[in-house]
């Protein structure tokens, strides 16, 4: 299941309610900050897998409006290829003696679109507001209490609990212009106005939209990060189908596409000066077992469904080569990650676990999203597996937010789900508490995992001030949670992708699922 949601009235209202925010809802070259038309060769055209849903920039928990939300606005903190922890628009931070309070010291040279200047009050409202309206990326920052603003530069940020971690959260929340927003708040703080608007500092300004078509950027000429090599435009067309991206890379349609199937990568390497591309994602594939389930409580059950699926022909199939089977149940790339024995196909093991539970000839229910491939083609390699060592499965396909509605119940919650967990930022022990401690359970929790020590753990993991100690902690948990057989743990895929030689390469950001819009560059 896929972070990903469709809203047409939305989505329609871009183009038509929303008129004065937009250049056009066409593409007719838009200038950048009153410069002239940008030429093609200043133009760079990328496409790939995205369903826009909203530009509120809180919403960008969702990885397809991350895509687009991240060219318009800035974060506080983020990290470098190598996962290290880098400042943005926050320049230093200090914590408290006990880590119940970080100060943050901000950039005095930022300027909003609107002209309006950075301030640490813009730093508060976009956190009160998060906090008020609770979704999105709220769920990034859960130990967020008040921030009380020093002075322009200087904001302090208050705490419901020790947590040294805070700071890596603060690195998928964008700062909003807290003046122009609080012009346009309305009834619902915002969110309609944002859902079609820009009030962000970032590289480049909305130029226009098509709906369920493209979005358009033009570069912000006073940005404080500026680089010349940055284009002047950038169109950013959804296109879902990996072989009508294939094509309109190869008639020079499109300079850039994400997503590709991996076949269609290697039908285009090398052809009309394209270059293919692999990168590590945030991600990993993983079948979540109900660990409440009336089969799949039991722990032998668990562990027979593990040793009935073929990794190797998930691989080979479901990525068509594109990645490695996984040993750990967390996105690869990050601190603290360990790594259990590479999991193996053992059927004659999996029918005697099967037997010794009695649960021989017993009915367990999948689910998946068709509309994802990876998904698709693994959902049959579970229920020929499944099949094949003596369970009868029933198959249910749902969307992501069907299967969230499915996870809400104990009664619905499927015996095996295959699905995605991902890293928003490179901290093992956010993803581990977000999808492993009781508190999600019906909510983010989708093998509904209840297990006392692990959440003792987490809390160790997010309180201690000593990064050796938080390690520990986290290690701790992976192992727990590989002993108690609750999930396949199948597959780190890459992100796969084809280039012209307008485009620089893409840099690898652990903040970005696909790619950071603001990092695209002219190769010359």
């Amino acid at each position: 299941m896929k972070g990903r949601a469709t809203k047409r009235a939305i989505l329609a209202a871009l183009c038509v309610t929303a008129a004065p925010a937009l250049a056009s809802c066409g593409l007719s070259a838009p200038t950048a900050n009153g410069g002239t038309a940008a030429t093609k060769s200043e133009t760079i055209v990328a496409a790939g897998q995205a369903s826009l849903e909203t530009l509120d920039p809180l919403q960008s928990s969702n990885a397809d409006n991350d895509i687009f939300i991240d060219a318009f606005y800035d974060r506080l903190v983020g990290f470098d290829s190598a996962s290290k922890m880098i400042p943005k628009l926050a320049t230093a931070w200090e914590f408290n003696s006990d880590a119940t309070a970080v100060t943050l010291t901000l950039r005095d040279d930022v300027v909003f679109h609107s002209g309006n200047t950075f301030t640490a009050e813009d730093v508060k409202y976009t956190l009160d507001r998060a906090k008020k309206l609770a979704s999105g990326s709220d769920a990034f920052i859960p130990a967020y209490a008040s921030a009380k603003v020093v002075d322009d530069t200087h904001v302090t940020i208050s705490l419901t609990r020790p947590s040294a971690s805070f700071l890596s959260g603060l690195s998928y929340l964008y700062i909003v212009d807290s003046k122009l927003v609080r012009s346009n708040e309305g009834a619902d703080d915002g969110q309609q106005w944002l859902a079609t608007h820009d009030a962000g500092s970032g590289p480049y300004t909305l130029g226009g939209y098509k709906a369920n078509q493209e979005v358009s950027l033009s570069r912000f000429g006073k940005y404080w990060a500026m680089d010349d090599r940055r284009p002047h435009n950038v169109v950013l067309r959804m296109i879902n189908e990996s072989s009508l991206l294939r094509d309109e890379l190869l008639t020079g349609n499109v300079d850039l596409g994400w997503g590709l199937a991996p076949l269609d990568v290697k039908q285009l390497d090398g052809k009309s000066g394209l270059e293919g591309y692999s990168m590590p994602s945030t991600r990993v594939t993983l079948g979540w077992l109900n660990t409440q389930g009336k089969v799949t409580g039991d722990r032998r059950v668990r562990e027979a469904i593990q040793l009935a699926y073929d990794y190797e022909g998930h691989i080979k199939t479901a990525l068509q080569g594109s990645g490695e089977i996984a040993r750990s149940v967390v996105p690869r790339g990050m601190d603290c990650v360990h790594e259990g024995p590479q999991p193996t196909r053992d059927v004659a093991r999996a029918k005697h676990l099967l037997g010794e539970a009695g649960a021989a000839g017993a009915t367990v229910t999948i689910a998946y999203d068709p509309a994802v491939p990876e998904f698709k083609l693994a959902g049959t390699l579970l229920e020929n597996s499944l099949r094949e060592i003596g369970l009868v499965v029933k198959v249910k396909t749902a969307t992501f937010p069907q299967y969230m509605q499915l996870i809400s119940s104990a009664a619905t919650t499927p015996d095996v789900a295959i699905a995605w967990d991902f890293a928003p930022y490179p901290d093992a022990g956010a993803v581990l508490d977000r999808s492993w401690n009781s508190k999600g359970i019906g909510q983010t929790n989708p093998s509904r995992y209840d297990n006392a020590q692990v959440d003792r753990l987490l809390e160790a993991a997010s309180t201690a001030k000593d990064p050796a100690a938080a390690c520990e902690a986290v290690v701790g948990v992976q192992k727990q949670i590989l002993d108690d057989r609750a999930a396949l743990y199948i597959a780190w895929p890459t992100v796969n992708g084809a280039r012209n030689g307008k485009v620089a390469k893409i840099p690898y950001t652990p903040t970005s699922p696909t790619f950071d819009v603001s990092q695209l560059m002219l190769a010359k």
